[in-house]
């Protein structure tokens, strides 16, 4: 029998452990064990186990560090499942929570962030259907937004929600919107009364729905970066892949790829440029916006300083 704050040790593969691991460290959990226990408190939401093809024999993970938790009160539910699914399967518990924790891993990255913080996104989720605001805290911040949608990520491996804020005095319609990540969003508190900020008039809601049309993290669509690369800089703009901006001009003509020195216009927001550019070193030199121009200058002499009397 199982109960609440009883401990239990699980022997899995090294491949679910490295995982494992990875998420809790990707979304901010206090722990592995933290983890462990959100799994088991949706344990209902996967395919209930075959209790034939549940195997009990742990000698394939022998070399593998076991995951250890404390079954929290959260897990109420799922303890009084296992109590009872043990007991006429004939099994232990440690091979049904593997069952879990392995259904829980074959999901797509970005899929595991959703499931791992359902309450907060089906929040989210009702805001958006039913165009009201919400205050919620990403990244120890307070904010107040109206959730427009959920995305991922290119490559599936994160969960964005795109909202607009209440900065009306921005003039640009695209600026008040921002992708937060979902893992990072905590508090969600409705406003039923409100109505969203992106429904305020057609410009907004247009946007909303062109983000949603051609949506990356960083919302770069319509927005242009212009960079004079090296050759240098153009090699390293081909190998480097994360997050890199879409090329859509050379030299004033519309273009596809980096294939050499010269002055590039990507698709790029301000946002985006200083998370990339800035690794290209003396390889790229930004010409346009002005004022992120002026940003790279002041980050670079601030640099140079550092090493300065060496």
């Amino acid at each position: 029998m199982i109960s609440i704050s009883q401990k239990i040790k699980v022997a899995v593969s090294n491949l679910l452990r490295s995982q494992m691991e990875l998420d809790a460290e990707d979304y901010g959990l206090k722990s592995l064990s933290d983890l462990c226990n959100r799994i088991l408190a949706r344990y209902a939401d996967f395919t209930p186990p075959d209790p034939t093809r549940i195997s009990a024999d742990d000698t394939l993970y022998k070399n593998v560090p076991p995951l250890q938790f404390s079954l929290n009160q959260a897990g109420e539910s799922f303890a009084n499942f296992a109590n009872s699914f043990t007991k006429n399967a004939g099994t232990k518990i440690a091979p049904l929570c593997r069952y879990y924790f392995e259904c829980y891993v074959n999901m797509p990255r970005g899929r595991r962030e959703c499931f791992i913080f359902r309450n907060e996104l089906d929040k989210l989720t009702a805001a958006a259907e039913s165009r009201t605001n919400v205050s919620l805290t990403y990244r120890g911040e307070r904010k107040c937004v109206s959730p427009c949608f959920l995305a991922f990520s290119p490559s599936q491996v994160r969960a964005y929600v795109v909202v607009c804020d209440d900065k009306v005095e921005c003039a640009a319609a695209g600026a008040r919107f921002h992708s937060l990540r979902l893992c990072h969003i905590r508090g969600v508190a409705p406003d039923t009364a409100s109505k969203a900020f992106h429904c305020e008039n057609f410009e907004l809601s247009h946007q909303a729905e062109v983000f949603r049309e051609h949506f990356d993290p960083f919302l770069c669509y319509g927005q242009s970066v212009k960079v004079k690369l090296t050759e240098e800089g153009a090699t390293r703009y081909n190998k480097l892949t994360t997050n890199r901006p879409k090329v859509i001009a050379k030299d004033g003509t519309g273009y596809a790829e980096v294939d050499g020195a010269g002055a590039y216009t990507f698709e790029c927001s301000e946002k985006l440029a200083k998370v990339y550019f800035p690794q290209f070193l003396s390889g790229a030199d930004i010409l346009e916006p002005r004022e992120l121009r002026l940003w790279f200058k002041e980050q670079f002499e601030k640099a140079a300083g550092v090493y300065k009397g060496i």
